[in-house]
């Protein structure tokens, strides 16, 4: 019975960037995304570009773009942050870390940041009810089952 509560308790996360919504709306986003069954509590999320880690979406939008091209383009781009440093995401949910919608007046810096998108990745660590944890190392990447999460407070993305 017990082993039957976990298993209908289970969450599996995935996590990726898009410039597509569901919606058909074009907006570049962040999104954690529970395909199991159960409730999945991030407890912590690091973004890098090329390799470095940035914390935030400005710093994002820096490391991608350049300094000057950023400074230009962070007056345009709008956009929404769930910055909570945690995140609780039930089962079969997806929860959004950031998005930028895409705008006649922001699309020139929209389409450089949607091409750079290969540079960025993720890593992020969560656990379930039972305080079984997995980490994800990478976008799109299968979940490695760890024995608890920790935080790596100095390069944690919170945007």
């Amino acid at each position: 019975m017990e082993r039957l509560v976990q298993a209908n308790s289970f969450p599996y996360m995935a996590a990726g960037f898009s410039d597509v919504q569901p919606s058909g709306e074009d907006a570049l986003s962040l999104d954690l995304l529970n395909r199991g069954v159960g409730p999945a509590h991030e407890q912590s999320l690091r973004v890098t570009v090329d390799g470095r880690y940035v914390r935030s979406v400005n710093e994002l939008i820096s490391a991608a773009l350049g300094p000057e091209l950023a400074a230009q383009a962070k007056g345009v781009l709008h956009t929404v942050h769930n910055r909570v440093p945690t995140r609780f995401i039930p089962g079969g949910q997806s929860q959004a870390v950031f998005r930028i919608p895409r705008t006649a007046e922001n699309a020139q810096y929209f389409e450089l940041l949607a091409k750079d998108t290969k540079r960025w990745n993720i890593a992020f660590c969560y656990c379930s009810v039972f305080q079984e944890c997995w980490q994800v190392r990478g976008v799109w990447l299968e979940p490695e089952r760890i024995k608890e999460c920790r935080r790596d407070e100095p390069n944690e993305f919170i945007p």
